[in-house]
């Protein structure tokens, strides 16, 4: 059993990386989000420009590098924060199972508090995946679009 000190220094931790679990799935939408909008607003200002047919080879090369490192720059930024957001979750874990979240019987008879594959369940997160499959599809439609025009 955990002293009562401890206890409280778990029940004040606990919140805080609960809340820094939730803050970096939050910077990785808004990240994915903002990244995508950017590709967006390449393609439309690509299709819709008055002088998409009068692109030089240069200038077609330049886009789509530009493109490829707006793409590179944000899944980078969503893995390190990926990469965060991992390892709060463990931190995370590791004060449930010390908090007794886990334990059958501690606070509902004959049960535990939380299921026992929450303990296991981020390591099949795909959502990243999503995320950079967003990303790179986009800037895909966006280097098409540059070869068609």
């Amino acid at each position: 059993m955990i002293t009562e000190g401890v206890q409280q220094t778990l029940t004040v931790l606990y919140p805080l990386y609960k809340n820094e679990v939730y803050q970096r799935r939050e910077h990785m939408i808004r990240l994915t989000a903002f990244g995508a909008f950017g590709l967006i607003a390449m393609i439309f200002a690509l299709l819709l420009s008055p002088v998409k047919s009068r692109l030089s080879s240069p200038e077609s090369v330049l886009l789509a590098l530009g493109s490829l490192t707006w793409c590179a720059l944000f899944c980078g930024l969503v893995l390190q924060q990926q990469h965060r957001h991992r390892l709060a979750k463990q931190v995370l874990i590791q004060l449930e199972q010390a908090l007794g979240f886990y334990e059958d019987g501690l606070f509902v008879d004959h049960q535990t508090l939380y299921p026992a594959k929450w303990k296991t369940a981020w390591l099949t997160d795909r959502t990243g995946l999503h995320y950079y499959a967003s990303l790179c599809g986009l800037t895909g439609i966006f280097l098409f679009a540059l070869i068609l025009v």
